[in-house]
């Protein structure tokens, strides 16, 4: 008899935060099935959720483990403030209207539930970005893991925090400057509205285009480019490159194009245009930000996972600038990257491009502008509404939580009146 087996990597440790909203459990599902980290990846799942939502989370809870997803290790409940040592993923899901850029305008029609979201979506990172930012408790030495068929010292993850847009990138930042930068990243719609703005334009599928390179300060502003040749199996002959490298002749032909009105110049202007117009409708439904979350999830994990010989994965994604490319050292960006298991490095593949130089300073400019109206606005918000309110722990009738609740409001969830 041939007995085939799977190894399975350690279960990984998820935080989930604000795993109530249909965007977080979307993305829940995708992440126990196997699609996020691999079928090879048994999961613990931890529910980070206000002290009022213990009881819907505990209900969350039962329906997950009553599906017996194929990654399902463990479900845990709890209101506690993590520290980095308690997940080895961190999962920011907000319901920011736009998770990549905030409207500082006092909007006085913003009804009242509008607003306490907002509120709370701002309370909740920056009170879980001060205690992420607190040095870890002294403990004595752990017994190291030990992987039970090999016998080999396994060594422990270093976590990554992933957020649903730049705007989070930048609060947790500003809050907690002593956060690693290079385990912060963040999902972008961009490489989606690059491939289904140049698939619609050409009646193409998507899937049959190649990789999208994006270079952004948010959804409006950026720069994007699709590896050449756009189409997969496309071939270019040698005498065609100083025409067009992006598609041939045979190509274009087939699909009822001219060089006169599909080239390079397209490619900057109205292909550019095209994308911002969809951007600009706003396109984050709940599938649509647990589809991208889960792509983003996957390509940071990926290097790491057993299932993965290359160890390594190229992206475009969210992370905090180290300056390359000119950008702005320690602001948030989407940029084309390289991830490692436990780093990333900037691909320079456009690097020689003048136009990509030019855009890049154009992009400096919102990305600048938008951090200076940010840092004093959360300033401000962390001063009223966390350093002017004392917080006590208060017990709570539950196995798994530790409510920390305002002397004041005499609950955490202080999003409403």
């Amino acid at each position: 008899m041939n007995f085939q087996t799977i190894k399975f990597s350690p279960p990984v440790r998820v935080m989930m935060i604000n795993p109530l909203i249909p965007a977080s459990q979307l993305l829940i599902t995708k992440i126990l099935s196997g699609v996020s980290f691999g079928r090879s990846q048994l999961v613990d799942l931890i529910l980070l959720v206000y002290a009022n939502e213990i009881d819907a989370a505990n209900d969350l809870g039962q329906e997950l483990i009553a599906c017996a997803f194929p990654c399902y290790n463990s479900v845990s409940v709890t209101s506690d403030l993590p520290s980095l040592a308690d997940a080895d993923v961190f999962c920011f899901m907000t319901n920011f209207e736009n998770p990549n850029k905030f409207d500082f305008k006092e909007d006085d029609d913003l009804d009242k539930e509008k607003a306490n979201e907002q509120f709370d979506n701002f309370y909740l990172i920056i009170k879980i970005a001060t205690n992420l930012a607190k040095a870890p408790t002294v403990k004595g030495p752990d017994e190291p893991a030990v992987d039970e068929d090999t016998g080999e010292t396994i060594q422990p993850r270093k976590p990554i925090i992933l957020a649903d847009g730049l705007l989070v990138l930048d609060i947790l930042m500003i809050v907690a400057k002593t956060l690693p930068q290079d385990m912060l990243f963040a999902t972008t719609p961009l490489r989606s509205i690059a491939k289904i703005t140049l698939s619609e334009f050409l009646k193409v599928k998507c899937c049959d285009l190649n990789q999208a390179y994006v270079w952004a300060a948010n959804d409006t502003v950026f720069h994007a480019e699709i590896a050449v040749p756009f189409l997969k199996g496309d071939k270019i002959s040698p005498e065609h490159w100083c025409e067009w490298n992006a598609m041939s002749p045979e190509m274009l032909e087939s699909l009822g194009l001219e060089h006169i009105n599909f080239n390079a110049s397209w490619m900057k202007r109205e292909f550019i245009e095209k994308m911002v117009a969809f951007s600009e409708a706003n396109p984050y439904g709940c599938i649509f930000k647990a589809a991208e979350m889960s792509r983003t999830m996957n390509a940071v994990w990926l290097p790491r996972s057993i299932d993965n010989n290359a160890r390594t994965s190229s992206t475009s994604i969210g992370v905090i600038s180290d300056g390359s490319l000119g950008t702005v050292k320690g602001l948030p960006y989407v940029l084309p990257l390289i991830i490692t298991e436990n780093d990333w490095s900037i691909d320079f593949k456009y690097e020689e491009s003048s136009h990509l130089r030019h855009e890049i300073k154009r992009i400096n400019t919102a990305a600048v502008e938008h951090h200076q109206k940010l840092v004093p606005y959360c300033k401000k918000f962390l001063q009223e509404n966390v350093i002017d309110k004392a917080f006590i722990p208060v017990l709570v009738d539950s196995e798994t939580a530790t409510v920390y609740s305002s002397v004041e409001e005499g609950s955490y969830n202080s999003g409403s009146d």
